[in-house]
């Protein structure tokens, strides 16, 4: 196990963005929405949101320029919802843009505008803005209502939506949801260190590796988001799950994992109970998990055909909303799961096989270390379900 221990790091490695990357991302993104500011005289604040805000984005392939490498940010304008409509805003921000050095690189689409960068270290790279106000009151008292942490309400944010003749706010959160996450990060770090003194490991807590206590519960994340990207691209398949939902699924289920366990180890547990979502979420006893056993079964439910995965900042918010369209999508998620189960049960199982060295590396399309064969790499088709561009 130690050997796959040792092989899944240098895969992270590989799979994580490098500084370099991270570093020119902040910088791109607060040169452009400090131009629009200037240029629009609007009084903007900005900050970004998915997974670039969460920690868990991961390098897209580099054989092609099918996918480039994206940061969604938001920027709030101080502006009353009341005071504009969503089309005057988006005005606001495209004529800053058209009279700006990125004049020639950004396309207008419904909900935001995307600014494309030049190639750098092998990846493509672009920027979605996307326009917002602070959400009215009435809407937030509402949204307290609704959603599981009320408390996170308070940030929420509407976004114009501009589709066809439309001209319509959407509600957002995308700050509250940051929050929530690393809320479950850092408690399930406390639980690790307290875990840790319980056993009466010989580290101290000062002594104890920064990377060790941050990285684990991420590194799953970025483990599934890779994994799913090879697998759904080999299958041809569009209808791989957003990114939301698997940092949903793992950040609500960080309670019930044990924290001093690696990321293989904490991976095959939210694969056990990811498997028994297909058993338990279709019947009412879905909702209990001390009849299920499983925490799964109160994360994700299906009522009377309905799938339900909760925006934990956003009670309007069902992430399932696409499988409740799509019943294709739901198979194919089963399916992918049931894909890691084999492909990492028989990794571990095989710990000193050559053959299975082959299959991990294979897994994440990812060449094998000082190896003359060059391994056929894939490159990832869009996802159907961007969340702020028009297809």
């Amino acid at each position: 196990m130690e050997k796959k221990k040792e092989q899944l790091k240098k895969i992270l490695e590989k799979v994580d963005l490098t500084k370099t990357q991270r570093d020119r991302a902040i910088d791109l993104y607060t040169n452009v929405c400090k131009s629009i500011e200037e240029k629009s005289g609007l009084e903007i604040s900005f900050y970004p949101q998915g997974s670039f805000a969460t920690k868990t984005a991961i390098r897209p392939y580099t054989n092609g320029r099918e996918r480039a490498y994206d940061v969604d940010v938001i920027c709030e304008a101080n502006i009353e919802k009341g005071a504009i409509n969503p089309k005057k805003l988006k005005a606001y921000f495209k004529y800053a843009l058209e009279n700006s050095r990125y004049s020639n690189i950004f396309t207008e689409w419904d909900k935001c505008f995307t600014i494309d960068f030049k190639e750098q270290e092998g990846v493509d790279f672009s920027i979605d803005i996307i326009p917002s106000v602070p959400e009215d009151s009435e809407t937030i008292q509402w949204l307290m209502g609704v959603t599981e942490n009320p408390y996170l309400v308070k940030s929420s944010v509407a976004i114009p939506d501009t589709f066809l003749e439309n001209d319509i706010w959407l509600t957002n959160n995308p700050k509250g949801y940051v929050e929530w996450f690393e809320n479950e990060v850092q408690h399930f770090h406390a639980r690790y260190l307290l875990e840790m003194r319980d056993n009466s490991f010989s580290a101290s807590i000062e002594e104890l590796p920064e990377g060790e206590m941050n990285n684990s519960l991420l590194n799953v994340i970025k483990i599934l988001k890779r994994t799913r990207d090879v697998f759904y691209y080999r299958r041809k398949s569009e209808n791989k799950p957003s990114s939301i939902i698997i940092t949903t699924i793992i950040g609500k289920l960080a309670k019930n994992l044990k924290p001093t366990s690696s990321e293989l180890d904490l991976l095959i547990q939210v694969i056990t109970q990811l498997q028994q979502i297909k058993t338990n979420s279709t019947n009412k006893l879905s909702k209990r998990m001390e009849i299920t056993g499983y925490a799964i079964s109160d994360i994700i439910t299906c009522d009377r055909g309905e799938w339900v995965l909760n925006n934990p900042a956003n009670g309007n918010d069902n992430l399932l909303n696409s499988w409740n369209d799509d019943e294709t999508k739901v198979k194919d998620f089963f399916i992918w799961v049931d894909n890691l189960r084999d492909t990492f049960s028989m990794i571990i199982e095989n710990d000193e096989a050559e053959k299975s060295t082959i299959e991990f590396y294979d897994a994440f399309a990812i060449d094998l270390p000082e190896s003359g064969i060059e391994k056929k790499q894939f490159s990832v088709t869009p996802s159907s379900t961007k969340p702020w561009r028009c297809k």
